[in-house]
């Protein structure tokens, strides 16, 4: 049971650390109608700055892992699909939509500020609410919500074909990371679950390392098919960080309470770094030059961004966890 907890742990440590990265990207590179924050051209961010967009993957790879693990501890059957994924819309989608609230209403305070006329257009409000811009032609709120289109693409695909893996999980894994690769090779599949669902199977099969129903070489023949995957359609720099991920996943127990903290409020925090830490950047970086005071305000972009996150995660996060819990599988007498 005390191995279970560490493999548990070190997901929410991972899944931290990878919102993290992700804001001190997005801040690397803030820009505004003022200026940057820092130099793009510094050799400090020109040298790391590649390598961190594709952190975002390793959320894949976790929701595999956890999601296989839900269904099967919930003795998940098909006929359990629409409970299943009115669990899931509740969970992403109540924080989602209070981002997408907080983000029209600092775009409202401007327009009013800048004595424009509010504009909300209904059709990109509609595109971010069901997830579909890519679909629509329409701009994201926030640059981040495609892994989330992607994210729930993959709930559909797990509810219907887990009963099928389950049964028979190495051949399954094997042929979907195989059809994903030649998919990727031959067809322009961008903003799909097909682009990254290598990812979600070697998730998946870390899960079956450590119930013990997969062999490591198993997993390793995965993997360099998702490598493989990945060096054909995405660059090395975009996937690098995200394989790195793989084996500390797979092998690693390490337990840390403020780590898995920050893991807890990963969700509110990947949500909502851009529009809090984004907006404290907005009206300071434009009044410093020393590079110092730059990197006093970057940091604290950082931390102003996770204590509202936590606030976030305390209004928004554990309500649609606590209504998530009302939804249950219902179980034949």
């Amino acid at each position: 049971m005390s191995g279970s907890k560490n493999k548990i742990a070190i997901l929410d440590i991972a899944r931290g650390a990878c919102a993290l990265i992700v804001a001190l990207y997005h801040f690397l590179y803030f820009s505004s109608p003022h200026g940057t924050l820092f130099e793009l051209n510094n050799p400090v961010i020109s040298t790391i700055g590649p390598y961190m967009p594709g952190i975002v993957c390793v959320f894949f790879l976790i929701s595999g892992y956890v999601l296989f693990l839900h269904l099967e501890r919930n003795h998940y059957a098909l006929s359990d699909l629409p409970r299943f994924l009115l669990k899931r819309v509740i969970r992403l989608h109540v924080p989602l939509i209070a981002c997408i609230l907080l983000i029209l209403s600092i775009n409202t305070i401007f327009q009013l500020h800048a004595g424009l006329p509010i504009q909300i257009s209904w059709s990109q409000l509609l595109a971010n609410v069901t997830l579909s811009a890519n679909f629509v032609g329409e701009a994201w709120y926030n640059p981040i919500f495609w892994t989330l289109a992607i994210e729930f693409q993959f709930y559909l695909f797990i509810g219907l074909l887990f009963p099928l893996i389950r049964k028979a999980p190495f051949p399954w894994l094997l042929a979907l990371g195989v059809a994903a690769l030649i998919a990727n090779i031959y067809f322009d599949l961008q903003g799909t679950l097909v682009e990254f669902g290598s990812y979600f199977t070697i998730g998946i099969a870390m899960y079956l390392l450590h119930q013990k129903r997969m062999h490591w070489i198993e997993l390793f023949l995965l993997v360099l098919i998702g490598i493989t995957d990945f060096y054909l359609n995405q660059k090395v720099s975009y996937f690098l960080l995200s394989v790195l991920f793989i084996p500390i996943i797979s092998f690693v127990s390490f337990r840390s309470k403020w780590l898995e903290f920050a893991g807890d409020i990963s969700y509110s925090f990947y949500l909502i770094h851009g529009a809090v830490g984004g907006l404290f950047l907005y009206f300071t970086a434009r009044h410093v030059d020393q590079l110092w005071l730059k990197i006093v305000l970057f940091v604290s972009a950082i931390f102003i961004s996770y204590a509202t996150a936590y606030v976030f995660y305390l209004l928004f996060e554990k309500t649609s966890a606590r209504w998530g819990r009302y939804i249950s599988y219902k179980r034949s007498a």
